[in-house]
């Protein structure tokens, strides 16, 4: 089954410690991008980063008196997992390929790198998975999209959309760092546009974890939205960047609805609340 028998933990703590935790990880983030401004930071820093943030995590779970590995799935959810990340981009690839056969602008019918390099590809997306995805989201969706929710109520269909809206928004501003003092932008109309699109990149990958409760396959989302395995190339313009990705975060929470839904596992608070507040209305 993809959804393991994980259910919202009862964190001990009060609202203080994921506002610590969260300043904690800002005020890092900040120092290492200041040591490391480049586009690509090293490896090592990279791997450094990654260890920080599980470590950061657990510490804070224990604070919280909650058992990181109760928080975990189980190994057996990987097929499932790597199942539905097959499917999505399965048919991403077919559209893809569809644009590029019919001449569309931005869709070019060659070889993309992924295709023609695979072992390169899956060792830079091993990477991400490990040292970015998973770290990332063991922070912001296990543990701070739970605090949040657990905060506003627990499994209502409000508390839930809070948790996930609130994370959301600070995995966004998270990325601030980054774009002053690594990219060296300012405050103009494109930090808008790249916070709404971080915002919405957000949304999604925490309604695939409140619809999922699995921590693998929000992360490998995560991970290949870094590194899409496009068979062909894809450039998609500026101008559309935002557009495209609110179709394809769409398409990515609709598939795994679907998943949830035909596999008969609607313990997901997302669906749970959303049949109790149908009951309610008679519907």
């Amino acid at each position: 089954m993809l959804r393991p028998d994980i259910g919202l933990p009862r964190f001990s703590g009060g609202p203080l410690v994921p506002v610590v935790t969260y300043l904690l990880v800002i005020v890092i983030l900040s120092g290492l991008v200041t040591i490391s401004p480049s586009a690509s930071p090293p490896p090592v820093l990279g791997m450094i980063w990654g260890v920080f943030i599980v470590a950061l995590t657990v510490g804070t779970l224990r604070i919280e008196t909650v058992s990181p590995r109760s928080l975990l799935p189980p190994v057996r959810t990987l097929a499932p997992v790597i199942g539905v990340v097959i499917v999505f981009w399965g048919l991403y690839n077919l559209v893809a390929v569809a644009l590029a056969t019919g001449g569309i602008s931005g869709f070019e019918a060659s070889l993309s790198r992924t295709a023609a390099h695979p072992l390169l590809y899956l060792a830079a997306l091993f990477s991400s998975l490990l040292f970015t995805a998973i770290p990332e989201e063991f922070l912001f969706r296990t543990y701070l999209q739970q605090k949040f929710t657990r905060l506003a109520g627990g499994t209502t269909h409000r508390a839930v959309l809070s948790g996930v809206g609130l994370a959301a928004v600070l995995f966004a501003l998270f990325h601030l760092p980054r774009w002053f003092l690594a990219s060296g932008h300012g405050v103009s109309s494109g930090l808008a546009v790249r916070l709404l699109g971080l915002t919405v990149m957000g949304l999604a990958y925490g309604s695939v974890y409140a619809l999922s409760g699995n921590l693998w396959l929000v992360a490998l989302f995560h991970a290949s939205m870094n590194h899409p395995p496009f068979l062909v190339k894809v450039t998609v313009p500026s101008e559309l960047h935002l557009v495209v990705s609110v179709l394809e975060n769409t398409v990515m929470v609709a598939l795994v609805y679907l998943t949830v839904r035909l596999s008969g596992d609607d313990s997901s608070p997302l669906t749970r609340s959303r049949r109790e507040m149908s009951a309610s209305t008679g519907e």
